[in-house]
């Protein structure tokens, strides 16, 4: 089985308001590769990303000081065409556009590969040039880079830039191979059920 991660990129804790930075901008970064509709308990892996996706945003809607955008990869050409430059901005950064990600992330149809690296070197430019804002980046997958690029280097080097901190990376299923190959990117939190994926998001981002 492939793993199911969520890395989550984090810039912000419990104390937000009490920061000296007054805004935090949050970019979701959604894999929708054909292998995100293998099982997951009773549902399958896109399911239940959309579902807790969904609910995360939920979550932060009363936060004005907070605002979200949505990336999502492998959701526009279909896994045959191994298009390793399938990834689109679907939501931009705005004040309240919670209704307009949760619409776009029920309208997400897996198609096609991982690609992970470029992925994130696009998500670099989808935060506006402000000073004074932390930025932050949860990217959701379910696998390994299929698309040669380097995750690695693409998170050292936007921590260098200041874009991003070393990320938390959520695991369902995680093996040594596969800690291994992602140990450069950031920090493992493992879990085995939905639930326990519920609770690790909300224990990391409350």
């Amino acid at each position: 089985m492939r793993t199911l991660i969520i890395g989550l990129c984090l810039l912000f804790t419990l104390n937000i308001s009490a920061q000296s930075q007054t805004k935090t901008r949050i970019l979701f970064v959604l894999d929708a590769s054909g292998s995100m509709y293998a099982n997951m308990g009773n549902d399958t892996r896109i399911v239940v990303a959309k579902r807790l996706l969904s609910r995360l945003v939920d979550s932060l809607e009363s936060l004005d000081e907070v605002e979200l955008a949505l990336r999502v990869y492998g959701h526009q050409s279909p896994k045959t065409q191994r298009n390793c430059k399938d990834t689109k901005l679907e939501v931009g950064f705005r004040s309240k556009n919670h209704s307009l990600i949760k619409e776009e992330i029920r309208n997400i149809r897996p198609k096609g590969t991982t690609l992970i690296a470029y992925s994130l070197e696009q998500a670099a430019y989808d935060f506006p040039s402000s000073e004074g804002v932390r930025n932050v980046i949860i990217l959701i997958t379910d696998g390994l880079e299929e698309c040669e690029g380097d995750p690695c280097a693409v998170s050292a080097a936007l921590q260098k830039q200041g874009v991003i901190l070393r990320p938390f990376i959520i695991g369902l299923g995680l093996n040594d191979d596969f800690k291994a190959q992602f140990e450069c990117v950031g920090r493992f939190f493992e879990a085995e059920t939905e639930d326990d994926f519920k609770d690790v998001l909300n224990v990391v981002i409350s």
